[in-house]
């Protein structure tokens, strides 16, 4: 795969349910810096996702050709009625003979496709790249009896055929019952999309904190809980 569209993975994060807890996952983010209406933008880089056909994309420009401290460019960003952490790759070259300029702003890449300066051409790559900075909230939640952080970017609309991992909620729980997930990355099967179910405690039962998949498969075998899908899926990247 090109180098420079391995460069563009932007930071696409997720929702944040959790809590506290007495072991941690250390999980390594790596942050990018991007280029967004002229500004100095950070994002998670999460790389390449596959996704189904019909889902909504945003596009994120990368310079193949361009000068020192030239970054990857988006348009929208959190809050922005557009924007979503899912981005198409499309790569921006330099034609032959034309001065390479610095270019931090979706509008100059259009200027200089007008001015037949650059050439611009989709990818089928589609990259998670959530943009920090923008009032996300970072959240903890349990894994496997420990704590993990995420970022709290809220529900998303995905197509189905979509790879998605569980993430376990309690509808009633302690005062430190936080949600809880299976994988981090770096475990087989991690991703950033989580498919959102719910467990609770039946009348009578008097919960305790649940901090792992473990702990959840153990009250629903003692008929303790019951857990159903909530049919929700949110973008909830580790960090």
């Amino acid at each position: 795969m090109n180098r420079f569209v391995l460069a563009v993975i932007a930071a696409c994060a997720l929702a944040g349910l959790l809590g506290s807890g007495t072991a941690s996952a250390k999980v390594s983010s790596p942050v990018a810096k991007g280029f967004y209406d002229g500004h100095a933008i950070k994002y998670l880089d999460f790389g390449p996702i596959h996704l189904a056909k019909g889902n909504k994309v945003a596009p994120i420009w990368s310079v193949a050709n361009g000068v020192a401290g030239q970054h990857n460019i988006v348009d929208v960003v959190p809050r922005e009625p557009q924007y979503t952490p899912l981005w198409r790759v499309t790569l921006v070259t330099f034609k032959k003979g034309v001065h390479h300029v610095l270019i931090r702003s979706a509008d100059q890449v259009r200027r200089l496709k007008r001015r037949g300066k650059v050439t611009v051409k989709k990818t089928n790559t589609i990259v998670n790249c959530p943009v920090l900075g923008f009032n996300q909230s970072k959240v903890t939640g349990y894994y496997k009896g420990g704590t993990v952080s995420y970022l709290d970017l809220g529900p998303i609309k995905l197509a189905s055929g979509n790879k998605v991992a569980p993430l376990w909620t309690v509808t009633n729980g302690t005062s430190d019952q936080h949600n809880v997930i299976n994988v981090v990355p770096g475990d087989k099967g991690y991703t950033p999309l989580w498919d959102i179910n719910k467990v609770t405690w039946r009348d009578g039962v008097t919960p305790r904190t649940l901090k792992s998949l473990a702990d959840i498969q153990a009250a629903q075998a003692a008929g303790e809980v019951t857990v159903t899908s909530a049919n929700m899926i949110v973008n909830c990247p580790v960090v």
